[in-house]
């Protein structure tokens, strides 16, 4: 039966895809293997436009061989909760499929290393910020739009920072980013102060800042994200203006990786930052 093709759908079908291509099998031969008659059924649950029953994944997990415990679970969660109104459908307008993919990804991720040299991310903004950072996109044109772009974005942030097991945050934070008057003076160094009580009460969120003195750097190329999930492939986030590429292929995620590592080696160390964050708030006094 066709189902709207939900973020939670679209990852089921994306892991249960990856696990067809390991084995080698085309959509026709995982559709004979599963006693599908036709290859159109595994396409519509690879694209999320064809649902599955909970009682259908111990079939799933002995023709494609899941033996793995903490990925027949994620498996089962992303079928049990494939239907659910996710809270930020709430925001009708504001979220297009994109960003709730995102958020969707996001919120069944263990951990996010993040590099941005353009903003400090959403899960780390002060209000202040998150609207400075909002209005000067000049993407959204009304107030209300505004307003509720910010509503979701804080919503985000505290069910996030909130959650149980917590979610880790590991962000470089290029200095001239951290200099940047966005919002006036005392918004930044709220953003700032911000940035170091996180640094200081949150072990779940780790920041190092990469200052001037580092030069060039492995974060040249700009802004990404990797999303670490427990289990499954981790995923790497790519985002312009007008566009999202998601990217898990297993080698453009190692360089990635390799990148990130590098990032933290360029920057100061945890410990090191604060002392940095210190002096940049008192210069924007």
């Amino acid at each position: 039966m066709p189902v709207e093709p939900t973020p939670r759908r679209r990852r089921l079908g994306a892991e249960l895809r990856r696990i067809r291509e390991a084995l080698g099998w085309t959509q026709e031969e995982a559709a004979g293997h599963l006693g599908y008659q036709s290859l159109s059924t595994v396409s519509k649950i690879e694209n999320g436009l064809q649902g599955l029953r909970i009682q259908q994944l111990p079939h799933f997990f002995e023709v494609f061989g899941i033996t793995d415990i903490g990925l027949r679970e994620e498996l089962r969660d992303l079928v049990r909760r494939a239907g659910e109104v996710d809270w930020w459908q709430r925001y009708e307008g504001v979220v297009d499929d994109p960003l709730g993919d995102y958020l969707s990804q996001v919120e069944s991720a263990s951990g996010l290393f993040v590099f941005n040299p353009l903003a400090v991310h959403g899960l780390l903004q002060t209000p202040e910020y998150a609207r400075a950072v909002t209005e000067g996109s000049r993407v959204w044109k009304t107030p209300e739009d505004i307003d509720h772009f910010v509503a979701l974005r804080l919503e985000h942030q505290r069910t996030m920072l909130e959650r149980r097991p917590p979610l880790k945050i590991w962000t470089v934070l290029p200095e001239g980013l951290l200099r940047q008057e966005v919002g006036g003076r005392a918004c930044m160094r709220a953003q700032i102060e911000h940035l170091m009580h996180l640094a200081r009460t949150n072990p779940a969120v780790t920041i190092q800042v990469l200052p001037f003195s580092a030069g060039a750097h492995a974060g040249m190329d700009g802004p990404f994200m990797i999303m670490t999930f427990p289990a499954g492939r981790d995923l790497v986030c790519v985002e312009s203006l007008r566009a999202s590429l998601h990217l898990n292929e297993p080698e453009t995620v190692g360089l990635y990786r390799t990148t990130s590592d590098l990032l933290k080696s360029d920057a100061l160390s945890p410990k090191a930052s604060l002392p940095l964050l210190t002096t940049i708030a008192k210069d924007l006094s």
